[in-house]
């Protein structure tokens, strides 16, 4: 039987981690978490659909000697972040562009330590990584889910070379024996921990409009989840 080996974190690293995640959270984030990119780049390759029609990425594909993902989670506390506007045929997402500027300030900040980094490296899984990095659990939804704000954030991340000290992952299970979320779907898009993204585009697709190019997106198997409801002002 071969021995773990158990690393300690060094006090630099531990300081800086520190540092990393008050900034992320004065900048805006209401959750932060950190996830080794040899934790992410251990997950296997998988087909993205959706807009992107690929296989998933790992960090050297972004950023040569990377070493951490810092994973930041901001909640969804309104409908108008589930906004979608059609721009020269593809779905823009202006809450995603808040977002991103938050994000941008913080790596300016590690720029300014010395490190380099690159903001939402789109093709790695942002869902995996924010469960690696302790933010929530996979549900049944696809969606990651929070103890505190249930599916109701959003993710942004930092691929970057410095040496931070992973979270540890996520491993409890939120969802039980509950399927709410399957059995809200409209058009059956969801089966337990897996979404048709042919049929989840198509009910976006038919959802109210604002503008000619402007639509609420679907939210109907988040508003059945149990979890997050207080935080999102959701009847329990």
């Amino acid at each position: 039987m071969c021995a773990v080996v158990i690393v300690k974190p060094s006090a630099e690293a531990l300081s800086l981690t520190g540092e990393i995640k008050e900034k992320a959270l004065s900048y805006g984030a209401d959750l932060v978490g950190v996830v080794s990119t040899a934790s992410i780049d251990a997950v296997p390759r998988h087909w993205i659909g959706w807009d992107y029609q690929t296989h998933s990425r790992g960090s050297g594909d972004y950023l040569e000697d990377s070493r951490s993902v810092v994973v930041m989670g901001y909640q969804a506390w309104d409908d108008v972040h589930e906004i979608q506007i059609m721009r020269r045929g593809r779905w823009e997402y202006p809450a995603y562009q808040r977002m991103r500027l938050y994000a941008r300030r913080l790596l300016r900040y590690l720029e300014g330590l010395g490190y380099r980094g690159v903001v939402y490296p789109e093709l790695m899984s942002q869902k995996r990584m924010a469960q690696l990095a302790g933010l929530g659990a996979f549900g049944k939804s696809s969606l990651i889910i929070n103890p505190v704000y249930g599916p109701w954030f959003r993710l942004q991340s930092i691929l970057t070379d410095a040496e931070l000290v992973p979270d540890a992952p996520f491993e409890a299970d939120l969802c039980g024996d509950c399927e709410a979320c399957l059995e809200a779907c409209p058009v059956g898009a969801l089966s337990p921990y897996v979404v048709d993204p042919d049929k989840c585009s198509g009910r976006m697709n038919s959802m109210p409009s604002f503008t000619a190019n402007s639509t609420l997106m679907c939210t109907e198997c988040q508003r059945a989840c149990p979890h997050g409801r207080e935080e999102r002002g959701l009847k329990p």
